[in-house]
Protein backbone atom coordinates (compact mmCIF):
# COMPACT_ATOMS: atom_id res chain seq x y z
CA UNK A 1 0.00 0.00 0.00
CA UNK A 2 0.98 3.75 -0.83
CA UNK A 3 2.12 5.53 2.04
CA UNK A 4 0.56 8.64 3.01
CA UNK A 5 1.92 11.90 2.51
CA UNK A 6 3.38 13.82 5.12
CA UNK A 7 4.62 17.84 4.96
CA UNK A 8 7.45 18.74 7.02
CA UNK A 9 8.22 21.45 9.01
CA UNK A 10 11.65 22.83 10.91
CA UNK A 11 14.44 20.93 11.53
CA UNK A 12 14.67 20.15 15.52
CA UNK A 13 15.49 16.71 17.09
CA UNK A 14 12.17 16.31 18.52
CA UNK A 15 9.27 15.19 15.99
CA UNK A 16 5.83 16.28 16.29
CA UNK A 17 2.99 14.45 14.04
CA UNK A 18 0.23 16.43 13.61
CA UNK A 19 -3.19 14.84 12.62
CA UNK A 20 -5.86 16.39 11.03
CA UNK A 21 -9.31 15.37 12.16
CA UNK A 22 -12.68 14.51 10.21
CA UNK A 23 -13.56 16.43 6.90
CA UNK A 24 -10.05 18.13 6.99
CA UNK A 25 -6.19 17.64 5.28
CA UNK A 26 -3.15 18.62 6.71
CA UNK A 27 -3.87 22.61 5.27
CA UNK A 28 -6.29 23.13 8.80
CA UNK A 29 -3.04 23.48 10.16
CA UNK A 30 -1.65 26.24 7.74
CA UNK A 31 -1.97 29.12 10.18
CA UNK A 32 -0.87 27.10 13.25
CA UNK A 33 2.76 26.14 11.45
CA UNK A 34 4.56 29.30 11.35
CA UNK A 35 3.78 30.46 14.28
CA UNK A 36 5.37 27.63 16.38
CA UNK A 37 9.15 26.20 17.01
CA UNK A 38 10.44 24.64 14.12
CA UNK A 39 14.53 24.96 15.52
CA UNK A 40 13.97 22.95 18.66
CA UNK A 41 10.80 20.70 16.69
CA UNK A 42 10.07 19.07 13.96
CA UNK A 43 6.97 19.21 12.27
CA UNK A 44 5.22 16.48 10.32
CA UNK A 45 1.84 16.79 9.00
CA UNK A 46 0.14 13.98 7.17
CA UNK A 47 -3.02 13.15 5.08
CA UNK A 48 -5.36 10.26 5.78
CA UNK A 49 -6.51 8.06 3.80
CA UNK A 50 -9.77 9.67 2.34
CA UNK A 51 -8.88 13.29 2.52
CA UNK A 52 -6.46 15.80 1.09
CA UNK A 53 -4.08 14.13 -1.34
CA UNK A 54 -4.86 11.13 0.04
CA UNK A 55 -8.47 11.07 -0.97
CA UNK A 56 -8.45 8.00 -2.65
CA UNK A 57 -5.34 6.20 -0.62
CA UNK A 58 -6.33 2.68 1.17
CA UNK A 59 -10.01 3.34 0.93
CA UNK A 60 -11.01 -0.53 2.03
CA UNK A 61 -8.59 -0.59 5.31
CA UNK A 62 -10.24 2.76 6.55
CA UNK A 63 -10.86 2.66 9.89
CA UNK A 64 -9.27 4.10 12.86
CA UNK A 65 -6.67 1.05 13.43
CA UNK A 66 -5.73 1.31 10.01
CA UNK A 67 -5.00 5.23 10.12
CA UNK A 68 -3.27 4.23 13.31
CA UNK A 69 -1.21 1.82 11.26
CA UNK A 70 -0.72 4.02 8.25
CA UNK A 71 0.91 6.83 10.41
CA UNK A 72 2.95 4.33 12.32
CA UNK A 73 4.32 2.61 8.95
CA UNK A 74 5.28 6.09 7.80
CA UNK A 75 7.27 6.56 10.91
CA UNK A 76 9.02 3.02 10.56
CA UNK A 77 9.60 3.90 6.83
CA UNK A 78 11.50 7.17 7.84
CA UNK A 79 13.16 6.22 11.11
CA UNK A 80 11.66 9.00 12.54
CA UNK A 81 12.46 7.28 16.23
CA UNK A 82 10.04 8.40 18.84
CA UNK A 83 7.46 11.05 18.19
CA UNK A 84 4.90 13.33 19.97
CA UNK A 85 1.24 12.40 18.35
CA UNK A 86 -0.89 15.25 18.78
CA UNK A 87 -4.40 14.67 17.17
CA UNK A 88 -7.36 16.96 16.39
CA UNK A 89 -10.97 15.70 16.76
CA UNK A 90 -10.81 12.23 14.58
CA UNK A 91 -7.29 12.56 14.72
CA UNK A 92 -7.67 12.16 18.23
CA UNK A 93 -8.83 8.88 18.24
CA UNK A 94 -6.41 8.00 15.27
CA UNK A 95 -3.52 8.68 18.28
CA UNK A 96 -5.51 6.92 21.20
CA UNK A 97 -5.56 4.11 19.20
CA UNK A 98 -1.67 3.61 18.09
CA UNK A 99 -1.05 4.47 21.91
CA UNK A 100 -2.72 1.41 22.71
CA UNK A 101 -0.95 -0.85 20.29
CA UNK A 102 2.63 1.17 20.18
CA UNK A 103 3.40 3.43 23.25
CA UNK A 104 7.01 2.60 22.99
CA UNK A 105 7.42 4.73 20.13
CA UNK A 106 5.95 7.70 21.65
CA UNK A 107 6.92 10.81 23.77
CA UNK A 108 3.24 11.07 24.38
CA UNK A 109 -0.02 12.29 22.81
CA UNK A 110 -1.95 15.18 22.54
CA UNK A 111 -6.13 15.15 22.36
CA UNK A 112 -7.31 18.69 20.43
CA UNK A 113 -10.70 19.17 21.11
CA UNK A 114 -10.69 15.40 20.90
CA UNK A 115 -12.02 12.69 23.67
CA UNK A 116 -10.88 8.71 24.73
CA UNK A 117 -14.10 7.86 25.33
CA UNK A 118 -16.18 5.47 22.36
CA UNK A 119 -19.52 6.89 20.53
CA UNK A 120 -22.59 6.88 23.02
CA UNK A 121 -26.00 5.14 21.53
CA UNK A 122 -27.41 8.39 20.89
CA UNK A 123 -24.18 9.51 18.96
CA UNK A 124 -23.81 5.88 17.12
CA UNK A 125 -27.77 6.60 15.60
CA UNK A 126 -26.83 9.91 14.64
CA UNK A 127 -23.36 8.62 12.73
CA UNK A 128 -25.69 5.97 10.71
CA UNK A 129 -27.95 8.92 10.13
CA UNK A 130 -24.82 11.02 8.78
CA UNK A 131 -23.99 8.25 6.32
CA UNK A 132 -27.88 7.95 5.03
CA UNK A 133 -27.94 11.32 4.44
CA UNK A 134 -24.42 11.66 2.28
CA UNK A 135 -25.68 8.53 0.50
CA UNK A 136 -28.82 10.61 -0.19
CA UNK A 137 -27.58 13.67 -0.77
CA UNK A 138 -23.74 13.64 -1.74
CA UNK A 139 -20.85 14.98 -0.11
CA UNK A 140 -21.70 18.30 -1.49
CA UNK A 141 -24.73 18.53 0.68
CA UNK A 142 -23.58 17.12 3.71
CA UNK A 143 -20.49 19.20 3.84
CA UNK A 144 -22.33 22.32 3.50
CA UNK A 145 -24.14 20.95 7.02
CA UNK A 146 -21.72 19.97 8.84
CA UNK A 147 -18.66 22.32 8.39
CA UNK A 148 -20.57 24.90 9.90
CA UNK A 149 -21.89 23.22 12.90
CA UNK A 150 -18.22 22.91 14.25
CA UNK A 151 -17.24 26.45 14.74
CA UNK A 152 -18.74 28.68 17.28
CA UNK A 153 -21.41 30.82 16.13
CA UNK A 154 -20.13 34.23 16.40
CA UNK A 155 -16.71 33.06 14.85
CA UNK A 156 -19.10 31.39 11.71
CA UNK A 157 -20.67 34.32 10.99
CA UNK A 158 -17.83 37.03 11.30
CA UNK A 159 -16.06 34.57 8.80
CA UNK A 160 -17.80 33.32 6.19
CA UNK A 161 -14.93 33.78 3.70
CA UNK A 162 -12.87 30.83 5.79
CA UNK A 163 -16.00 28.38 6.41
CA UNK A 164 -16.92 28.71 2.18
CA UNK A 165 -13.10 27.83 1.86
CA UNK A 166 -13.19 24.44 3.86
CA UNK A 167 -16.61 23.92 2.89
CA UNK A 168 -15.25 23.86 -0.49
CA UNK A 169 -11.98 21.58 0.21
CA UNK A 170 -14.58 19.15 1.80
CA UNK A 171 -16.69 19.24 -1.22
CA UNK A 172 -13.75 16.98 -3.12
CA UNK A 173 -13.07 14.45 -0.77
CA UNK A 174 -14.52 11.06 -1.64
CA UNK A 175 -17.95 10.09 -0.97
CA UNK A 176 -17.17 6.89 0.09
CA UNK A 177 -13.74 7.75 2.19
CA UNK A 178 -16.15 10.28 4.14
CA UNK A 179 -19.08 7.74 4.58
CA UNK A 180 -16.38 5.14 5.66
CA UNK A 181 -15.02 7.77 8.28
CA UNK A 182 -18.01 8.17 9.86
CA UNK A 183 -18.61 4.72 10.41
CA UNK A 184 -14.74 4.45 11.69
CA UNK A 185 -15.50 7.02 14.17
CA UNK A 186 -19.59 5.14 14.88
CA UNK A 187 -16.98 1.56 15.41
CA UNK A 188 -13.96 3.52 17.75
CA UNK A 189 -12.91 1.78 20.98
CA UNK A 190 -13.36 3.54 23.92
CA UNK A 191 -9.73 4.15 25.40
CA UNK A 192 -10.18 5.25 28.67
CA UNK A 193 -8.53 2.34 29.93
CA UNK A 194 -6.00 2.79 27.49
CA UNK A 195 -5.18 6.68 28.88
CA UNK A 196 -4.70 4.93 32.77
CA UNK A 197 -2.71 2.70 31.78
CA UNK A 198 -0.06 4.60 30.22
CA UNK A 199 3.30 6.27 31.43
CA UNK A 200 3.89 8.21 29.15
CA UNK A 201 1.78 11.68 29.22
CA UNK A 202 -1.37 12.56 27.21
CA UNK A 203 -1.92 16.58 26.85
CA UNK A 204 -5.28 18.33 26.38
CA UNK A 205 -6.43 21.27 24.05
CA UNK A 206 -9.92 22.18 24.56
CA UNK A 207 -12.52 24.66 23.09
CA UNK A 208 -14.79 26.64 25.85
CA UNK A 209 -17.03 27.37 23.28
CA UNK A 210 -16.85 23.54 21.11
CA UNK A 211 -20.53 22.49 20.39
CA UNK A 212 -19.51 19.00 20.45
CA UNK A 213 -17.31 18.23 23.13
CA UNK A 214 -17.70 20.15 26.47
CA UNK A 215 -15.62 21.61 28.61
CA UNK A 216 -16.16 19.18 31.87
CA UNK A 217 -15.81 16.09 29.78
CA UNK A 218 -12.23 17.22 28.51
CA UNK A 219 -11.30 18.37 31.69
CA UNK A 220 -12.78 15.15 33.57
CA UNK A 221 -10.83 12.83 30.93
CA UNK A 222 -7.19 14.79 31.69
CA UNK A 223 -8.02 13.85 35.29
CA UNK A 224 -7.62 9.87 34.07
CA UNK A 225 -4.03 10.43 32.97
CA UNK A 226 -0.83 9.74 34.94
CA UNK A 227 1.11 12.98 33.54
CA UNK A 228 -0.97 15.74 31.93
CA UNK A 229 -1.52 19.14 30.62
CA UNK A 230 -4.88 21.11 30.33
CA UNK A 231 -5.21 23.90 27.91
CA UNK A 232 -8.28 25.90 27.74
CA UNK A 233 -8.92 28.10 24.24
CA UNK A 234 -11.16 30.90 25.86
CA UNK A 235 -12.33 32.37 22.09
CA UNK A 236 -12.41 28.79 20.26
CA UNK A 237 -15.12 26.00 19.47
CA UNK A 238 -14.55 23.14 18.02
CA UNK A 239 -12.33 24.61 15.55
CA UNK A 240 -9.05 26.26 17.60
CA UNK A 241 -6.33 26.23 14.87
CA UNK A 242 -8.85 28.39 12.60
CA UNK A 243 -10.92 30.12 15.11
CA UNK A 244 -7.80 31.20 17.16
CA UNK A 245 -4.79 30.14 15.85
CA UNK A 246 -2.34 32.33 17.89
CA UNK A 247 -3.82 30.94 20.67
CA UNK A 248 -4.04 27.45 19.53
CA UNK A 249 -0.16 27.88 18.89
CA UNK A 250 1.05 28.66 22.17
CA UNK A 251 -1.11 25.89 23.74
CA UNK A 252 0.54 23.19 21.55
CA UNK A 253 3.97 24.56 21.88
CA UNK A 254 3.98 24.80 25.19
CA UNK A 255 2.37 21.39 25.49
CA UNK A 256 4.93 19.96 22.75
CA UNK A 257 7.79 21.18 25.47
CA UNK A 258 6.09 19.96 28.49
CA UNK A 259 6.14 16.05 27.05
CA UNK A 260 9.23 16.10 25.32
CA UNK A 261 10.85 16.75 28.73
CA UNK A 262 8.38 14.60 30.73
Amino acid sequence: MASIPVVKYGSGPVSVVLIHGFCEDRRIFDQVIPLLDQKNFTWFVPDLPGFGDAVNLGLLELSITGFADQVRDWILDNNKGTVILAGHSMGGYVALEFASHYAQQLKGIILMHSQMRADSPEKKKGRDDQVKFLKKNGISKYVKKLIPSLYDPEFREANPDLIRLWIQRACLYNDKGVSLAIQAMRDRKDHTQTVQDLDIPVGFIAGAKDPLIPVEASLEESHLANITSFHLLDNAGHMGMVEDPEEFAQALQATVEQLSIS
